[in-house]
């Protein structure tokens, strides 16, 4: 709309140049006020006073721009006469006058103009009306056109996802999908496994744990694709849904945040990480217990190597004292 309405304002003005008409040009005066704030600057109040000025102009001259239009037996929108008004409104002389009233400083700016209606050329006017609603009418068509594709492609891609099993039915259950995306992840298709679980994710009917457990597997298909951001973030959402492991175990989200915390060399984050994951499931997963054992070992080693280095610091010290008293 933006653009016809631009277009209508172009081809209405295009046009006033012609000499349909005889009547001798009118002189009018118009004023404005605006009154100026305490933290107002002059120039803007003025400029606010100017504005006020030309817009009981651009009225004064609209009625003799309809006055005009009638006498050629033409009918203009009010849009129209303002556009034409605005157009054929000459400004001869403009006085800006500060002044106090009351206490109250304010500017008062007065318009001397000329509206000249001989330069309206309504024949004109008439031909650019129809080439607009000629144009309008196109327009729409098009725009219902595109409308129909548009609801067309929708409809060709929602028969594409229910061919595909996209869609999920209200029969199956959420395991099945949960089972399809490990099977796909331990397979080597963490892709194809995060597109699975995704349309639990994007059902409005899967909540609660359900829909953190679909989170939980996003994440660690999303770190098998090496994509740690996004797998701490799915891991994240899972946590902010639910870490009840009643009816799943999301305790996967706490071993997986420990995976990551590896592969980054957080070790202590690592091991803290893996301990919360095997305190919260049933205790007999092995890997889990393995990659448990492993992280507190690592971190332990680390520990006893300072330990180490500092105790043989104090040994040697001691020592040292000890051949020193000797000495004595």
């Amino acid at each position: 709309m933006r653009v016809y309405t631009a277009l209508l304002a172009a081809l209405l003005v295009l046009p006033l140049f012609g000499q349909t008409a005889n009547a001798a040009p009118q002189i009018i005066t118009a004023e404005g006020v605006a009154i100026m704030g305490e933290s107002d600057m002059p120039k803007d109040v003025r400029a606010a006073a100017r504005r006020e000025a030309m817009r009981a102009a651009t009225e004064q001259a609209g009625v003799y721009v309809e006055s005009s239009a009638e006498t050629q037996d033409f009918t203009l929108t009010k849009d129209e006469v303002r556009t034409i008004a605005g157009s054929i409104l000459h400004i001869i002389k403009e006085e800006a006058i500060p002044e106090v009233v009351n206490g109250t400083w304010r500017y008062r700016v007065r318009l001397t103009c000329e509206v000249d209606t001989s330069e309206v050329d309504v024949a004109a006017l008439a031909e650019k009306k129809a080439e607009i609603a000629r144009l309008q009418k196109e327009r729409d068509t098009l725009e219902a056109q595109n409308n129909a594709l548009r609801l067309r492609d929708v409809q060709r891609q929602k028969a594409a996802e229910a061919a595909r099993g996209t869609r999920l039915a209200d029969a199956l259950p959420y395991t099945a999908i949960f089972d399809e995306t490990l099977r796909l992840i331990r397979s080597g298709q963490a892709r194809e496994g995060a597109l699975e679980v995704t349309r639990l994710i994007g059902d409005p009917r899967v909540t609660g744990d359900a829909l953190a457990y679909a989170y939980c597997l996003r994440g660690i298909a999303y770190y098998e694709m090496g994509e740690d951001k996004t797998a701490i973030q799915n891991l994240r959402s899972a946590d902010e849904i639910s870490r009840s492991n009643e009816l799943y175990p999301l305790w996967r989200g706490d071993q997986y945040y420990a995976l990551i915390c590896e592969r980054q060399k957080r070790w202590k984050e690592a091991a803290k990480f893996f301990r919360l994951a095997w305190e919260a499931s049933d205790k007999t997963d092995k890997q889990l217990a393995e990659q448990l054992e492993r992280a507190e070992e690592r971190v332990g080693k680390k520990r006893g190597g300072i330990g180490s280095f500092l105790g043989g610091i104090v040994n040697g010290v001691l020592s040292v004292a000890g051949a020193l008293v000797g000495i004595g």
